[in-house]
C-alpha cells in the first residue's frame, strides 16, 4: 500500500504541472477537439511516467542513498495491541480513508443515476435511448448511451437537447468522465484531479455546444434554451449536465473564432514542466520522504527489532563449504572482512528498514538475539545462508528473510591480497518494549 500511495503521489505532481500549463496557456483557445486530446494525454504521462521514474531508481539502487543511517536500532511506537503506528502508517489510513470516501459517493451516484434512468419512460433511438422522467429539478443529462429529459419538455427543447446529448455519447465522453473520476478517486487529495475533472467536462461541452450549432439550430435560441437549464441538480460525475459550465464562458466560446493550428504549439510548453516535476521528484527531502512512506504498511508488525552491537564479525561454528573448482574455499577470519556497499552504517540501516516483528511472536511474547550466517562469495554475492544461533522458528525465520534481502553486490573479503570465500554472521536481536 505504501508503494501504492507513493506512485500516486508522484503522478499527482505530474499532473498538476500538466494542468497549470493546460490553464495558462491552451483552456481558453477554440480547439475543443486538441484540447480534449491533450488532457487525456496529460493523463497518461501523469501515471505512467512516474512508474517509469520509480522503477528506474529502484533499479539504479536510488533507495540505498536516502536512508538515513547512522542509527542502526529501530524503535517503533506501539499500541496495545502491538501495532506501531509511525507517521507514515498514519499517512496511510488518512489516505486509504478518503479513497473510500470518494470511491463510495462515486458509487452513490451512480445508483442515483442508475435509480433515475430505470425509473423513466424509455424510447429506443438506435444509437441511443432517450429517458423521460416525471420529475422536476433535474436538469437533462447523458449517461452512457441514456438520454435523459424531463418529460414535460416541449418539442423544440427536445430536439435541441437531444442533439446536444448524442454529441457526448458519439464523441464517447462518458468514457473520459470515467477515467477522470477514478483519477479524483485515487487523487482524491491532489486539488490538479478535480480541477483537470471540471477541465474535461467543460471541453466536453463545448464540443457538444459546436456540435448543436453546426447542425444549423439557431445559436440565439440554443442559448436561451441554456439559460432556461440553468437551474437544477448537477451530477459532478459520471454524467454531462446539460447545465454543466459556466454559461458566460460557453456563450463566449460560441462567438470565438477557431484557434489558428499554429498557437497549438503552446503545447510544447508541458515537456519543460514535466521535466521540471521530474527533477522535484529527485530532491532528496522529496526521495527519503517517498521512501519511507513506499516501505510503511497499514499494519506494522514490529514492536521493536534493533541490530545489536553494530559491528561485523566471522561465524564462530566453523562452518566449511565444499571446494568448487576454480574457486577458493571459505575462509573463516580473512584479513579483510567483506563489505556491504556503503558501508557498515549502510548494511544496517536496510536491515533494520526491511526486518519485521512476526506477530505471532510478538503475541507470544517471544524475544531473542538470532545470529544469522552466510557466505560471501569473491563475486559479491551471496550463499549457503543458515542459522547460527536460533531463538525460535517465527523470529529464525523473519531473520533469515530479512538478512536475505542484503544480497546485493558486496566487496569480497581477502586473504593473503587475494579475494577469497568468506563466512559472515549478522546479529539481530528481537526485544519486546
Amino acid at each position: 500500500m505504501g508503494a501504492f500511495a507513493v506512485y500516486t503521489f508522484a503522478a499527482g505532481i505530474f499532473l498538476l504541472a500538466g494542468y497549470l500549463i493546460y490553464k495558462w496557456l491552451l483552456s481558453t483557445e477554440k480547439q475543443p477537439a486538441f484540447n480534449r486530446a491533450m488532457l487525456l494525454t496529460l493523463y497518461a504521462v501523469a501515471f505512467v511516467l512516474p512508474a517509469c521514474h520509480l522503477r528506474s531508481a529502484a533499479a539504479g539502487g536510488a533507495g540505498a542513498g536516502i536512508i538515513d543511517i547512522g542509527m542502526p536500532d529501530v524503535q517503533a511506537a506501539t499500541t496495545a495491541s502491538g501495532e506501531a503506528w509511525s507517521p507514515a502508517v498514519v499517512l496511510l489510513w488518512v489516505y486509504l480513508a478518503g479513497m473510500i470516501a470518494v470511491a463510495a459517493t462515486t458509487l452513490r451516484t451512480a445508483f442515483i443515476l442508475r435509480r433515475l434512468v430505470a425509473a423513466g419512460k424509455r424510447t429506443d433511438c438506435g444509437d441511443c435511448v432517450i429517458v423521460r422522467i416525471a420529475r422536476d429539478g433535474i436538469a437533462p443529462f447523458s449517461w452512457g448511451r441514456y438520454i435523459v429529459v424531463n418529460a414535460n419538455e416541449d418539442t423544440d427543447s427536445i430536439g435541441m437537447i437531444v442533439s446536444h446529448e448524442r454529441a457526448h455519447i458519439r464523441l464517447g465522453h462518458f468514457y473520459d468522465l470515467l477515467l477522470a473520476q477514478a483519477v479524483c478517486i485515487v487523487l482524491w487529495y491532489n486539488p490538479a484531479s478535480w480541477l483537470m475533472l471540471s477541465e474535461v467536462k467543460a471541453v466536453h461541452e463545448y464540443q457538444a455546444d459546436g456540435a448543436v450549432i453546426d447542425s444549423g439550430v439557431n445559436m440565439r435560441q440554443y442559448q436561451l434554451l441554456l439559460i432556461k437549464k440553468a437551474v437544477g441538480v448537477r451530477f459532478q460525475s459520471l454524467a454531462n449536465s446539460l447545465n454543466h459550465s459556466k454559461l458566460k464562458k460557453r456563450i463566449t466560446m460560441m462567438y470565438e473564432s477557431k484557434t489558428k493550428p499554429v498557437r497549438r504549439l503552446r503545447a510544447l510548453a508541458a515537456v519543460p514542466a514535466v521535466a521540471l516535476a521530474m527533477a522535484l521528484l529527485n530532491v532528496p527531502a522529496i526521495s527519503r520522504a517517498m521512501a519511507e512512506t513506499s516501505s510503511a504498511r497499514l499494519t506494522e508488525e514490529a514492536s521493536a527489532v534493533s541490530a545489536d552491537k553494530v559491528t561485523n564479525f566471522v561465524a564462530a561454528d566453523q562452518h566449511d563449504e565444499s571446494k568448487k573448482s576454480g574457486e577458493s574455499a571459505t575462509v573463516e577470519h580473512p584479513d579483510v572482512l567483506p563489505e556491504y556497499p556503503g558501508g557498515q552504517a549502510a548494511m544496517f540501516a536496510a536491515l533494520c528498514k526491511v526486518v519485521k516483528y512476526p506477530a505471532a511472536a510478538d503475541s507470544a511474547k517471544i524475544q531473542g538475539r538470532v545470529v544469522v550466517g552466510f557466505t560471501v562469495r569473491t563475486d559479491g554475492s551471496l550463499s549457503d545462508y543458515r542459522i547460527i544461533q536460533s531463538v525460535d522458528p517465527l523470529l529464525d525465520a523473519e531473520a533469515l528473510r530479512a538478512v536475505k534481502t542484503l544480497d546485493v553486490k558486496w566487496k569480497p573479503g581477502k586473504q593473503d591480497g587475494k579475494t577469497v570465500n568468506c563466512s559472515f554472521a549478522l546479529p539481530v536481536t528481537f526485544k519486546l518494549q
